[in-house]
């Protein structure tokens, strides 16, 4: 970890706006904000939460890209969730005050702006609206969770791709011809993800493509509607 002097505060101010606390909000919010926390560097590879630590802090993610992971028994790693830009990881510990329940690893170089837990509960508890939006948060958090398991539940292999990549997506990313699309995670990644393996994601990509489902691009996946 180190300090980075990379992003100016119109950047930063950019990427927040982003964040579920802050959409549809005056900007105010977010400029009264960002004094809060300082921005902080990791390097590709670096894990930056660990399951079972203490969580004093609350991250959120300015550049790079991270994931939030656990291990089975046997050393395999499950993916919980890929963060990009704009997003927040570490706020369950900051509200309940129990240990960190996954891990967070820099999938690229990252920068993070970073708060103590007094500081974003104080903030929160001095700005109502963005409270009642961190609880807005908290509750899609949990219909998310909910969404993920019933995929992994019924849902065959292509299935869970489709249903995976959905929840990959974001705000504004169908176009007009219900063409929905995503950066491309690694077949490891989209693996670990559903609880497969690389090799049975390849297949199953394959006979999507072929199928006219999907659509494998150099950097984005494109995934087909019906509806």
């Amino acid at each position: 970890m180190s300090e980075s002097k990379g992003m100016d505060k119109e950047a930063i101010r950019e990427t927040l706006a982003k964040n579920p606390l802050f959409k549809g909000l005056d900007p105010f919010y977010i400029d009264d904000f960002i004094p809060s926390g300082e921005v902080q560097a990791w390097p590709k590879g670096t894990q930056v939460i660990s399951e079972g630590d203490s969580g004093e802090i609350v991250y959120f993610l300015l550049s790079g890209r991270a994931k939030v992971t656990l291990y089975g028994e046997d050393g395999r790693e499950i993916v919980l969730a890929v963060l990009e830009s704009g997003e927040m990881f570490g706020e369950m510990s900051i509200i309940d005050d129990k240990p960190r329940s996954a891990n967070v690893e820099a999938v690229r170089d990252i920068e993070c702006l970073v708060l103590s837990r007094e500081r974003f509960l104080g903030f929160l508890a001095s700005h109502h609206r963005v409270y009642m939006m961190f609880l807005a948060h908290l509750t899609a958090r949990l219909r998310e969770a909910t969404r993920k398991i019933g995929g992994l539940a019924l849902l065959d292999v292509c299935g869970r791709i489709a249903h995976t990549l959905i929840g990959m997506a974001k705000d504004g990313s169908r176009n007009a011809e219900n063409v929905i699309e995503i950066e491309r995670p690694t077949h490891e990644e989209l693996a670990a993800m559903i609880g497969s393996s690389r090799e049975v994601v390849s297949r199953a990509l394959k006979k999507m493509t072929q199928e006219g489902y999907i659509k494998v691009e150099k950097q984005s996946i494109l995934l087909y509607m019906n509806d």
